[in-house]
């Protein structure tokens, strides 16, 4: 088999024969061919190659030179290494010893040569790792959940784009899961192929106010946007949780109750390793209205310019659902902040002082519960409220929240 780019060259030292000074080459690309190459893609940034081959060698010093020329080889990536010394000759000739002397690069050329030394004739397996780049992947997710949303399905598909200036006609593609597939990759080609598919992945649909991150869908009235989200849990218990999931675009369905499949949206789901979380965007809720206003903020002098500051966030929240879901109301400490003492002073040493809050949860907070773990730092606060159902006679309940914020030393 023959390799467009990538060959390398062994020469022997001649010094028995009568052209002692002479060296016989004989080019990697024919001779000896690839006996096994393996494409590892767990990296994000960078693909690794192993490459295994056969070489002959003589008793003594031996030249081998590896080039690549027009081939997007990390020179100072390479590595040789001898990883069995095998030998077709006389059981005499069995204890063939093989040891790398030196490496050297001749100028101004792409290769280099490696200094080999052989205790007798015979033939070593050799392995060539290197860094390349221009072979690179990226992942995207077809995800279907099922009508009541408790489910999905999601397959994951890996898109491998060479442009490496080299072809990998047999090479075993690792991915990083838990799997190896042979795929062969010619020069300037794309493939994609299904990598994995998970069955009845257990999701939660979320529904998330935050007036700083999320905005307001009408601000003259102080309604906000209200997201939604599906939330993944990448570990077992909700079938996942074998390998982390790649980020990727995902393209979102969902089947209705006639098993039709109606496309939701698409979103950008990040990186998420085992036991972690991530959340889909699937878009705007429209039956669920919030609205909020800053219900009080009185400043209390403490000594001169400094002030603390005693804020009440109300929130007027309608479901107007046939079903009772969960709301996630979020609160930026900072935007809160800036909204009932926007300091002449903080402005003049930028965001850095907006890290420096003084802050806790006051007595009239009505919210049921303690704050939510994850959501919550020393930034944001988070709680859930559990909005109920419309009722028979198709009336909606409004609900009443509020959060009180002490802010401790502002000036």
């Amino acid at each position: 088999m023959k390799y467009k780019a990538l060959y390398g060259v062994i020469a022997w030292s001649l010094c028995s024969f009568s052209i002692s000074n002479a060296y016989a080459r004989i080019k990697l690309i024919t001779l000896p061919v690839r006996e096994h190459v393996e494409i590892q893609l767990e990296n994000e940034n960078t693909t690794i190659i192993e490459e295994e081959r056969i070489v002959p060698l003589r008793k003594g010093q031996n030249d081998i030179d590896f080039s690549w020329h027009n081939t997007s080889i990390k020179p100072e990536t390479i590595v040789f290494r001898v990883i069995d010394e095998t030998t077709t000759k006389t059981p005499e000739e069995s204890s063939l010893k093989v040891n790398v002397l030196s490496v050297s690069y001749p100028p101004n050329e792409s290769a280099l040569t490696w200094k080999v030394s052989a205790s007798q004739n015979g033939s070593a397996r050799v392995r060539i790792t290197y860094a390349i780049t221009g072979l690179d992947r990226s992942y995207h997710y077809i995800a279907r959940a099922n009508s009541d949303e408790t489910k999905m399905q999601m397959m994951q598909y890996i898109k491998v784009n060479n442009q490496s200036g080299e072809s990998y006609l047999d090479a075993n593609m690792n991915t990083g899961s838990d799997k190896t597939m042979v795929l062969p990759m010619g020069l300037n080609e794309t493939q994609e192929f299904l990598n994995h598919k998970y069955d009845a992945v257990a999701i939660d649909k979320t529904y998330t106010v935050n007036a700083s991150e999320l905005g307001y869908r009408d601000r003259a009235q102080d309604k906000l946007n209200v997201l939604m989200h599906y939330q993944l849990h990448n570990d077992t218990q909700h079938n996942l949780g074998k390998q982390p999931l790649e980020a990727g675009k995902v393209r979102i369905y969902q089947k209705d109750k006639k098993g039709t499949s109606v496309f939701v949206g698409e979103d950008w789901g990040k990186y998420t390793a085992k036991d972690d979380e991530s959340k889909l965007f699937i878009g705007q809720a429209q039956d669920i209205v919030v609205k909020r206003v800053i219900e009080r903020k009185k400043r209390h002098r403490i000594n001169g310019n400094l002030y603390n500051i005693d804020a009440v966030v109300k929130y007027e929240i309608e479901n107007f659902k046939d079903q009772s879901v969960n709301l996630i109301i979020e609160e930026s400490i900072p935007f809160l902040r800036n909204q009932v003492f926007p300091s002449r002073h903080r402005a003049s040493y930028g965001n850095s002082v907006d890290n420096a809050i003084e802050w806790e949860v006051g007595k009239e907070t009505s919210f049921t519960g303690k704050p939510l773990k994850k959501q919550a730092s020393s930034q944001k606060i988070a709680y859930q409220v559990t909005l109920p159902a419309r009722n028979a006679q198709e009336k909606v309940i409004k609900l009443e929240k509020k959060l009180n914020i002490n802010f401790k030393n502002e000036w």
